[in-house]
């Protein structure tokens, strides 16, 4: 089954970005006046929502995947402490802000603006971050993998196998002509840094809400919104990396203080207790 999932993700991952593949356009080539400009764009929607497409389609088709209400049933787990929700939302700003005052200090130039108002247009626009950070991956990745792949593997190990495969799809764009030009080696290094630590994280968060994937949905999204927020400088590389050792402390802190089977508190024991 999950062999299925991770098959079918890197297909259609694929068959999204084939209309630019044939016409041998790469990300910066794309402009108002590409030819067959709206199937590009359907190809590339089909693409970042792969992780969500190919965990339904394999959940609703495999005999014993429990169908599509095993994945967006999970949607509806919203009773939860309130501190989760302050988590998912406000914890990814105080995050990238630490980030960015750790390089200030660190490299003695403070940031121009600490906090910016995006204007949200284009192809990084709110609608687009909505979508993108509510239904587009997270269905997949803690909504179908993470449950079924803790079962057999623990939650700890679970959630680092999905955090590589993230990374691996994240850069899905290195197959375009001249892909690896818009990527760079600490790029990499830094998105394989960030998206397994925050697999860690988002599966802490799931299994600790009870497999609330609305949580982990707003945790995908408050990451983006704190990302539109918090300016890149310059040197966007290094501030990449920065951003990612600090997702990496979290979930260090995240594995000393729960089980590895769990992802969930330590339970204390009582003196004298059996």
């Amino acid at each position: 089954m999950i062999v299925g999932w991770v098959l079918l993700l890197f297909a259609l991952t694929v068959f999204g970005a084939t209309p630019l593949l044939v016409q041998g356009i790469n990300f910066n080539g794309i402009a108002p006046s590409t030819r067959y400009l709206p199937l590009i764009m359907t190809g590339m929607l089909v693409t970042s929502c792969a992780p969500t497409l190919s965990a339904l389609a394999v959940a609703g088709l495999y005999p014993r995947a429990g169908g599509t209400r095993s994945v967006t049933r999970q949607v509806m787990r919203w009773r939860v402490p309130f501190v989760w929700y302050a988590i998912a939302l406000i914890g990814p700003i105080i995050l990238f802000l630490a980030a960015e005052a750790f390089s200030a200090l660190r490299y003695e130039v403070a940031p121009r603006h600490w906090m910016i108002l995006p204007s949200f247009s284009g192809l990084g626009g709110l609608p687009f971050i909505i979508f993108g950070s509510l239904f587009a991956e997270e269905p997949g990745w803690r909504g179908f993998a993470q449950p079924r792949m803790q079962t057999r593997y623990g939650a700890l190990a679970a959630s680092i196998l999905i955090g590589l495969l993230w990374s691996t799809w994240h850069l899905w764009y290195v197959i375009l002509p001249g892909g690896f030009s818009n990527v760079t080696g600490t790029d990499a290094v830094a998105t394989y840094i960030r998206l397994t630590s925050t697999a860690i994280v988002y599966a802490w968060m799931y299994n600790s809400t009870d497999g609330s994937l609305l949580i982990a949905m707003l945790s995908h999204f408050g990451h983006n919104l704190a990302a539109s927020f918090v300016p890149t400088p310059p040197d966007g590389g290094r501030q990449h990396l920065i951003v990612s050792f600090a997702y990496f402390l979290v979930a260090v802190v995240v594995v000393l203080m729960t089980e590895p089977r769990t992802l969930r508190r330590r339970t204390t024991l009582v003196p004298g207790a059996r």
